[in-house]
């Protein structure tokens, strides 16, 4: 699916699908295209400026080709004209043109999804979870191999509810393809502070097919 999408372009831009961004708007052209957004789907593209966009930032400054597309939930305009807004992350899409005429940025944008062949996703199911199970190594844990669930979604899940650099949530954004998604979250789980933040945060994957025992359990 082709759509067109308002781009908002920001250093080290990164909305992930299923997670919520706060965003205070202040520029003129950028309040404008608000304006626009609320008469429409008020759906807006965040992008990911490249290096070197200070020397143009009033212009066109590149991006890099893949955006998150998020739909404003939250939307206060302030006294000064001002707003406050709040994006929840939608989708991935891959930035194919730009339409011109406006003081914003519009990007036509080719939507992607994670859909694999029923054996591809499976490998990719079993191996994010055995993977998981191996970083983490808790005993409260358990683990569904069966279970059915997007490999790709989960991974984005985790990556928006650790507490990450801007760059690798950037690079996280970027990975299309779902075996990158799960290779960058298991990578990133090397790290000792993000283990205990998504042992922190599990109970809130139960949809995913992962839980914990109950408190007190006692762990690896």
């Amino acid at each position: 699916m082709v759509t067109d999408a308002p781009l908002f372009p920001l250093p080290h831009g990164a909305l992930l699908p299923g997670e919520l961004l706060p965003l205070h708007v202040f520029e003129p052209r950028y309040r404008s295209m608000l304006d626009a957004v609320r008469r429409g789907e008020r759906i807006i593209a965040i992008a990911t400026l490249l290096p070197g966009w200070e020397g143009d930032y009033h212009g066109r400054p590149p991006v890099a080709a893949v955006v998150g597309l998020g739909r404003m939930v939250k939307d206060r305009v302030n006294t000064d004209g001002t707003s406050d807004i709040v994006l929840h992350g939608l989708l991935r899409g891959e930035i194919t043109s730009e339409v011109g005429g406006r003081p914003w940025r519009i990007a036509r944008v080719l939507v992607r999804s994670d859909d694999l062949h029923a054996a591809e996703a499976f490998r990719l199911r079993r191996d994010f979870l055995t993977g998981l199970a191996a970083r983490l190594k808790n005993s409260r844990l358990s683990w569904d191999l069966t279970a059915s669930f997007d490999a790709g979604s989960l991974a984005d899940r985790i990556a928006s509810s650790l507490e990450l650099q801007p760059d690798q949530r950037v690079s996280v954004l970027q990975a299309l393809p779902p075996e990158q998604r799960v290779q960058l979250v298991l990578e990133l789980l090397a790290d000792k502070a993000h283990r205990k933040r998504l042992l922190e945060i599990l109970p809130s994957l139960q949809n995913f097919s992962l839980s914990m025992g109950p408190p007190g359990a006692p762990g690896a």
